[in-house]
């Protein structure tokens, strides 16, 4: 049987690593795991809690050693314990998320700088990097100078066991939309606020799920425009939860952040939305569109622009065969091209042609 090693400080719960470990399975890989927990063996540790489990592993022959994510600051020992070979789930900037996305760190602080080589050092050293979409691997290319043919693009795509279509329990006529998601800027929940207060004399319950980075803020916004009994925040769900308030969904939102990272992600929750056969809402980007075909797998709103949102909502209501129709559409989409199988068989296909 051929094995993959999972290498790193990686959460095999999360929705990126599971993906690629059950499609790895389906295509009759065994999963070798060489990972610590980072939050119990935090700094200098986790380096020498790898080098402990490296050894127990070290005598096994891999056709594959991937990095998982986060895993850029790990990648340097992965090097050196299996050279060249060593590929890199880089899936997204740090230098991005931090300085221009989230904030964290001003553009020239030492924070900045440290992101920025973490970016450039660990893609530099793997043999191939994986990335998410085309508008990922542009940006790597010109902001860390990592040629484009070394990049691989690889859909985050569901978790099947997990996200499929389910029967709504839900026996209201009020029209349910559903948002799950942390609170940072890129997911622009506050676009999401603005169309809740235009639709708030409409039978309209918006439920959010998630935590973060904004959530006083929007909270705090929600309460000012006196939109309680529009907006119910539902606080952070289990993954295995998420799915029962998804199937009583009328439709599913997407990101609608104004950062430049909005135009080059794909986030999970929309695979995970079509996988459940919900129709999705999301802001139109460049990123969205090298998967997504408007109105017909899935329904654009105007980026950072909750009047567009709120208009796209009321047609939806209007129109919910419609609606079904895209949701039909965009799941035989889910099954013929980003299942955790195909993702990865297409994976091990571009990996062999090197």
């Amino acid at each position: 049987m051929k094995t993959v090693c999972f290498f790193g400080i990686y959460d095999p719960n999360y929705a990126r690593n599971r993906v690629l470990i059950s499609g790895f399975k389906s295509n009759g890989y065994q999963i070798v795991g060489c990972r610590v927990d980072p939050r119990l063996f935090p700094g200098i540790k986790k380096y020498i809690q790898l080098f402990k489990e490296y050894q127990k592993i070290k005598l096994k022959n891999f056709d594959q050693v991937i990095v998982g994510f986060p895993g850029h600051t790990v990648v340097w020992l992965a090097y050196l314990f299996f050279g060249r070979r060593v590929i890199f789930d880089a899936f997204l900037s740090l230098y991005d998320s931090n300085v221009f996305d989230r904030k964290i760190y001003a553009t020239r602080s030492i924070g900045a700088y440290k992101d920025w080589f973490l970016d450039w050092y660990s893609c530099t050293l793997a043999s191939r990097v994986l990335l998410d979409t085309h508008q990922h691997v542009k940006y790597f290319s010109e902001q860390f100078c990592i040629p484009a043919e070394k990049c691989l693009v690889i859909p985050v795509g569901s978790d099947e066991s997990i996200f499929y279509p389910r029967s709504s329990t839900n026996k209201t006529d009020v029209y349910t939309i559903h948002f799950h998601g942390s609170f940072v800027p890129l997911q622009g929940i506050r676009y999401i606020v603005e169309a809740a207060e235009i639709l708030k004399y409409e039978k309209i319950l918006f439920n959010i799920i998630g935590s973060g980075q904004e959530f006083d803020l929007i909270k705090n916004q929600v309460r000012n425009k006196k939109l309680e009994k529009t907006i119910c925040f539902l606080g952070r769900k289990d993954l295995d939860k998420l799915p029962e308030y998804m199937a009583n969904s009328d439709v599913c939102l997407g990101i609608f952040g104004d950062t430049e990272k909005t135009k080059r992600v794909i986030p999970n929750k929309l695979y995970e939305a079509i996988a459940m056969k919900r129709p999705v809402i999301s802001a139109d980007t460049p990123a969205l569109r090298e998967i997504f075909i408007e109105d017909e797998t899935i329904f654009f709103c105007n980026i950072s622009d909750g009047v567009s949102l709120a208009s796209k909502i009321t047609w939806l209501m209007k129109n919910k065969e419609n609606g079904e129709q895209v949701a039909q559409n965009a799941y035989q989409l889910f099954k013929d091209k980003l299942s955790p199988h195909i993702i990865v068989a297409n994976l091990i296909s571009a990996l062999l042609q090197r």
